[in-house]
């Protein structure tokens, strides 16, 4: 969820006539580099392609199920495998040895570092027009771009696996037990946008549990809420 976030920060800042659009898409870029950098992520979204694909599978012997729907799902699982796996695309050691790229970012992890006057060159770079910007940020993407489908396919799969319950936090409080044999894979909390509180949910193997706060003023800290609260939870198990 992490990278997804990511790259959405990039995506949306990327086409942006600022410069400060592009800054906040450079960032991005390089803090998606730094998580993917791990050597086992690869092979962890690999297993949980794997994962899906048998799951999916499975499901063949459920009678009434679309199968066409089930066959295209898998067809995807198929293409995102293939995609992480195929050696001759962009590669990330094209980004790791790039000379501008690589010094833009030990300087941006510095507090202030991506100054104009420490990084010339970056301050030139953006001052081009924002098209060459976005097309070199779209280049500079590119050797991610498999992991970003395979994520993608991946939340959307355990996003769709179930579907909303109505519930009660008594006093702002709910607690769920979970089935250990079970995939337990995710708990999204559905609210109004205009009720004034928040969800916190921690949790561990066996249970979950969500405290509705509310923080009407920032600079105090946020207090779980004392009425009833209705709200639809989504238990992920995929």
């Amino acid at each position: 969820m992490r990278l997804e976030c990511l790259f959405q920060q990039v995506i949306q800042t990327a086409p942006g006539r600022s410069e400060w659009d592009t800054r906040t898409a450079l960032q991005g870029l390089f803090e998606i580099f730094n998580l993917v950098g791990r050597t086992e992520l690869k092979s962890e979204l690999l297993k949980e392609l794997e994962r899906h694909k048998a799951t999916l599978n499975r499901l063949r012997q459920v009678p009434g199920l679309d199968l066409e729907t089930l066959d295209a799902l898998l067809t995807e699982l198929a293409h995102a495998n293939s995609e992480l796996r195929n050696p001759d695309g962009p590669s990330l050691e094209s980004i790791r040895r790039h000379g501008f790229l690589t010094t833009v970012r030990r300087r941006s992890t510095l507090p202030g570092g991506a100054c104009t006057f420490d990084l010339p060159a970056l301050h030139h770079w953006l001052q081009q027009d924002s098209s060459t910007r976005t097309r070199d940020l779209e280049k500079w993407l590119l050797p991610f771009e498999p992991m970003r489908r395979a994520v993608n396919l991946i939340l959307r799969l355990i996003r769709n696996s179930a579907f909303p319950r109505n519930e009660i936090a008594v006093e702002g409080f709910f607690q769920k037990a979970l089935d250990s044999s079970a995939a337990n894979q995710m708990v999204r909390v559905i609210l109004p946008a205009e009720l004034p509180m928040f969800p916190e949910i921690s949790g561990g193997k066996h249970r979950f549990s969500i405290r509705f706060m509310e923080q009407s003023d920032l600079t105090r800290r946020a207090n779980q809420v004392t009425e009833d609260v209705s709200f639809q939870l989504i238990c992920c198990v995929f």
